[in-house]
């Protein structure tokens, strides 16, 4: 299924190719998931790293915030 997307890659500016399309339900509503990548290999492969980063730094800023929460959750019970 390698038709292009109307997205384009956030690196290089191509069109993205779909790559796969998933159809599910949840409740009463249909969900249609659509992956997208870049036509270059090289570039996705810079693409999915600099996600990566993004989502640890998502993942570090969560954690220190659950830190602070429960230090001040147990200050306030003190």
């Amino acid at each position: 299924m390698n038709t292009v997307s109307t997205t384009v890659c956030v690196r290089c500016g191509k069109p993205r190719v779909i790559l796969s399309v998933t159809e599910g339900m949840a409740g009463g509503s249909s969900i249609v998931t659509t992956e997208t990548i870049c036509p270059d290999p090289d570039c996705q492969k810079k693409v999915d790293g600099m996600l990566g980063l993004e989502q640890e730094k998502r993942h570090q800023s969560f954690l220190l915030r659950e830190e602070r929460m429960s230090r001040k959750s147990a200050k306030t019970s003190n």
